[in-house]
């Protein structure tokens, strides 16, 4: 809980940064701006601040401004002289599925329109909630998810009751002035961010054509299943707002992240190398990756109401996780070479096993429900995973999959086919 009673002082009349890596997914984070609208929520609420952001990840939140509710880089977040910033963190920590649970419900309402009308009547009481969000809202949404309560009505609270909340401890020494050489280097710096903004807007624009109860990407799904005429339309807003090509843009803008050569050879310094490869690593211990998750649910929903769009989502979440398993590998090697980390042992799954296949569920589902049933006609494990019939070895693949368990039963004749276009090995 913070004191209203915060006062302005000398230090800070230069522009601030947030200090990153003092800031943990499920922070949130307080901020303010000179503008009139600003100024107004700050002078009706009492509060020295007048927006509310919640942390996904390494340098990143999702927050809900006039364009939506998005992901934006916490890095490229610039206070203007005299005005407030904090972060606030639960006073009991979460636990690791609650934790889990707040950032899916944040990235979940991605895409979901501002309600300025929400916003007003927040200070308000007595009003139903809409599906429309606004920043305050969906933080305090967020944690009662998970049976948190931040403020006493998470459907209309404002910045300013999460600022004074009981349930909140801020977070201390988490900004820091910024140069004049670094304000130029930051204000010229492009936010990559706000492409991935401008491409999602421009596919809900186009989907909220066909309908208005559309709010967030997960509303196209939905409307999709129940309406196929519709999939020529989305494809097309799919292809139209570059929302398949946005991670080319990534790994070219990127691409020292994924190789450790080139991470090598990279001209940040080596502290701040180490920093991005730990709290890489830490992301991905903390959070099931996303990748991997929405590549499931789409070879789920595209087996169940074939759809080009459902499709296209399959392509492009699997090159998504092939290229996110790529970073994590160079972050993991870089580490390895100074020490800082040991090598792991590589654990094989046997074929047919309960985590053999809650691993392959995770990634195709499909797939595992085509094996499971071929299992249960056999009435024997010991059966090729992909026909069934018997005389079976088991093979690891020589170049392991960024996901699923890499490991197959195969008879001699999949074997034959399979092993042209994957090398493996038996084991």
């Amino acid at each position: 809980m913070l004191s209203q009673g915060y006062q302005m002082n000398e230090s800070e009349l230069r522009p601030r940064v947030f200090v990153a890596e003092l800031i943990q997914p499920g922070d949130i984070v307080l901020t303010t701006t000179p503008e009139p609208m600003s100024q107004t929520i700050r002078k009706i609420t009492g509060a020295d601040i007048s927006h509310a952001m919640i942390c996904v990840g390494n340098s990143s939140v999702i927050d809900s401004t006039g364009d939506g509710v998005h992901a934006r880089n916490l890095a490229r977040i610039i206070l203007e002289p005299g005005c407030a910033g904090h972060v606030l963190r639960s006073v009991r920590p979460l636990t690791t599925d609650q934790l889990r649970s707040v950032i899916s419900f944040a990235r979940a309402a991605v895409g979901t329109r501002y309600t300025m009308v929400g916003a007003t009547k927040s200070v308000l009481a007595g009003f139903v909630a809409g599906r429309r969000q606004f920043c305050s809202r969906l933080v305090a949404q967020a944690y009662r998810d998970v049976g948190v309560n931040l403020v006493s009505d998470a459907d209309f609270c404002h910045p300013g009751e999460l600022l004074v909340s009981a349930a909140l401890v801020e977070v201390p020494n988490v900004l820091r002035n910024l140069s004049l050489e670094e304000e130029a280097d930051r204000r010229e710096d492009i936010d990559n961010v706000q492409a991935m903004r401008d491409s999602t807007n421009a596919l809900l624009r186009e989907a909220r054509k066909l309908s208005s109860e559309v709010e967030s990407l997960n509303d196209i799904d939905a409307y999709l299943i129940e309406h196929p005429e519709g999939d020529e339309h989305l494809v097309q807003a799919l292809r139209s707002s570059r929302y398949l090509e946005l991670w080319q843009d990534e790994f070219e803008r990127n691409s020292w992240q994924y190789h450790v050569a080139l991470m090598e050879g990279h001209d940040d310094s080596e502290k701040l190398k180490q920093r991005y490869c730990e709290e890489l690593l830490e992301d991905e211990k903390l959070c099931q990756n996303r990748f991997i998750l929405n590549h499931a649910g789409y070879v789920t929903v595209n087996t169940l109401y074939p759809r080009q769009y459902f499709a296209l989502k399959v392509a492009l979440y699997d090159n998504l996780t092939q290229f996110h398993a790529r970073r994590i590998k160079a972050a993991t090697a870089w580490l390895e070479r100074r020490g800082l980390i040991q090598p792991a042992p590589l654990h094989l799954l046997r074929p047919h096993t309960s985590e053999w296949f809650a691993s392959l569920r995770e990634w195709n589902p499909k797939q595992a429900a085509i094996t499971e049933a071929a299992i249960q006609a056999a009435g024997s494990s010991d059966v090729c995973s992909v026909c069934a019939d018997e005389s079976v070895r088991d093979y690891v693949l020589i170049s392991m999959p960024s996901a699923g368990p890499g490991t197959l039963r195969l008879c001699d004749g999949c074997f034959r086919i399979r092993s042209v276009d994957e090398s493996m090995r038996p084991f």
